[in-house]
């Protein structure tokens, strides 16, 4: 019996990928199964890399369901790719840069047995890394639905290597939605939390290797922030006011905060006014964009 089958999606250099791998072998759990989806173009350095890595795997006889596809379509299109072939009960999701503490499986599917079916997954704590050095762990992490939060992109997943669902969900919800290249995670838990909960398990369990390689610029975020805006505008406009309030707040001071970063001054003045509009400026934020701008002067 397949408990659990494990999707590792990965894109450009995998500097993580072999650690990322031992981790899914390494598990504690019994009856869970491997599948790489390769979205790197063919005929590229980044792709040879790859396939040099699994390869080693598999001839060392470790399982693994090698998948590539022949351009690179995006995180959710992988995602997808390998949902089609998984044969487990429940599906865990893996970043090529991320690793999965021994016990993650074991107490992920544990748990997930004995919860009813209104709950869809469960995700756990997280320990963030930079340069192979911890340098946070997030544990404040609580069962319920946190439709709204999501809505805001403020839903502390910490990572998309944290979800851990029933494959029957991922089915219903027909997968992920690859018009997004970003948001992805809070795009398929939106739509999960219409329906559903999450069960939490208070333990650090997943490791996120926080390296930032792969960052929008302030163009490409806009974007995804309107298209995410624009598919979930009927969900937002049932919620409160205030809660509504709260998203698109959320939404312009990110957008505000990621341009100031980038020194485009003229999109962050305009986005931090259309926060204000949409509810005051917290103390917070106030002194978050501070500090950004003494940055960029002494930068």
């Amino acid at each position: 019996m397949i408990k659990v089958s494990v999707i590792i999606t990965t894109y450009g250099n995998p500097v993580f990928l072999e650690k990322c791998i031992e981790s899914v072998f390494n598990q504690s759990l019994e009856g869970v199964e491997l599948i790489v989806v390769d979205d790197n173009n063919s005929n590229t350095d980044a792709r040879v890399l790859t396939e040099k890595i699994v390869d080693n795997f598999i001839n060392s006889d470790r399982k693994i369901i090698y998948l590539k596809h022949t351009c690179n379509k995006n995180g959710a299109a992988a995602r997808n790719t390998g949902f089609a072939v998984a044969r487990g009960k429940y599906i865990s999701l893996l970043d090529s840069d991320d690793e999965y503490y021994v016990d993650r499986l074991e107490k992920c599917f544990n748990k997930l047995e004995q919860c009813s079916n209104q709950i869809a997954g469960v995700y756990t704590g997280c320990q963030f890394r930079r340069n192979e050095k911890k340098y946070h762990v997030h544990k404040n992490v609580e069962s319920g639905n946190f439709l709204v939060a999501t809505l805001a992109c403020t839903f502390m997943l910490s990572t998309g290597s944290n979800i851990f669902v029933r494959k029957s969900v991922v089915d219903e919800l027909n997968g992920f939605d690859d018009q997004f290249l970003r948001h992805q995670d809070y795009e398929f838990l939106v739509r999960l939390f219409k329906k559903y909960n999450l069960e939490v398990i208070p333990e650090v369990l997943v490791i996120k290797n926080n390296e930032n390689f792969n960052l929008p610029d302030v163009y490409k975020m806009i974007d995804i922030k309107e298209l995410f805006l624009d598919k979930f505008n009927s969900i937002i406009k049932e919620l409160e006011f205030k809660e509504q309030t709260y998203i698109y707040h959320s939404h312009y001071i990110s957008i505000a905060e990621h341009a100031l970063r980038a020194k485009e001054f003229t999109i962050s003045s305009k986005y931090y006014l259309k926060a204000k509009d949409s509810g005051m400026l917290t103390l917070k934020n106030r002194y978050r964009k501070m500090i950004f701008t003494i940055l960029n002067y002494i930068k």
